[in-house]
């Protein structure tokens, strides 16, 4: 202000000097040292970029950037989670053909035949491993963009460290190429409840395992479902603090269409449990 050193002006153009010393926002205050110890000073602070010597420029994440990742890894997670589910099912399709064809007698456990369906399994059972791992870990690079964490560390707890085991070793069963058998001892109830012996393949008790991939069908749904994917439905579930996994989207299903939900359900189990017996009785 000029105003007051229009008096006297030794005395206040000396105050003014000394008061104009003292800057809101100094040059040289602590922040660009903050900065330099951070490692990300040597260089001119201009608005929120710092621009080095060489003229690199290293932005700050914000949340438009975070919004945008988040984004992607949605849609990524959605793919890897439909390539599993193919996986899986192409893995049960071709199991399911090689023991009928087996069990009918067209060919032995010890052809080529056989050899090459096994094999064509325990490949699409590695893919099958790979894309659950990638899986996992979308869903650890998500939490780390939702809590704002900088080490993946956080994010793997007991709880998914569990979980990534257990679905990895649901996934991984499968028969193997080869041919192995193992001595079954039961009573024969056709011959007056007898004792007798046979040889059962090892691929009939590492064949019905592999149903229990269709967990991959609950999740698929989920990661499709309009209520998880809809940004309003989310906003409202997540001020009433709605968790949208497969319980809720499940029991939603339910609740809209209770019919078709329990039809789908009881004729794949009725489907999955007869061929389940029509093996172990052969």
């Amino acid at each position: 202000m000029k105003t007051p050193c229009a008096g006297n002006r030794e005395t206040v153009t000396a105050a003014c000097n000394e008061e104009a010393g003292i800057a809101l926002v100094g040059v040289h205050s602590e922040y660009p040292r903050y900065m330099e110890e951070r490692g990300l000073g040597g260089g001119i602070i201009k608005g929120s970029s710092v621009t080095s010597g060489t003229g690199a420029q290293k932005h700050k994440p914000n949340v438009g950037y975070r919004l945008g990742r988040r984004k992607a890894l949605f849609e990524k997670r959605k793919r890897i989670s439909d390539y599993a589910l193919v996986m899986g099912m192409f893995g049960i399709i071709v199991m399911v053909i090689e023991n009928e064809l087996s069990s009918a007698g067209i060919y032995t456990k010890a052809t080529f035949y056989s050899t090459a369906l096994k094999t064509l399994i325990s490949v699409s059972t590695v893919i099958l491993l790979g894309l659950i791992v990638a899986y996992h870990a979308l869903e650890v690079q998500l939490f780390m963009i939702d809590n704002c964490a900088d080490d993946w560390r956080i994010a793997m707890t007991w709880q998914r460290m569990s979980q990534i085991t257990l679905e990895l070793l649901i996934c991984a069963v499968h028969p193997i190429p080869g041919q192995y058998y193992f001595l079954w001892t039961t009573k024969l109830a056709n011959k007056n409840k007898a004792i007798g012996t046979e040889l059962v393949p090892y691929d009939v008790a590492l064949s019905l395992p592999m149903f229990l991939r269709l967990y991959l069908i609950c999740r698929v749904m989920l990661l499709h479902s309009k209520l998880f994917t809809d940004a309003s439905s989310r906003s409202i579930g997540a001020l009433n603090r709605i968790n949208f996994n497969t319980r809720f989207v499940l029991k939603t299903l339910m609740t809209i269409c209770p019919g078709t939900v329990l039809l789908v359900f009881m004729v794949s189990l009725w489907i999955i449990a007869s061929w389940t017996l029509r093996q172990c009785e052969r």
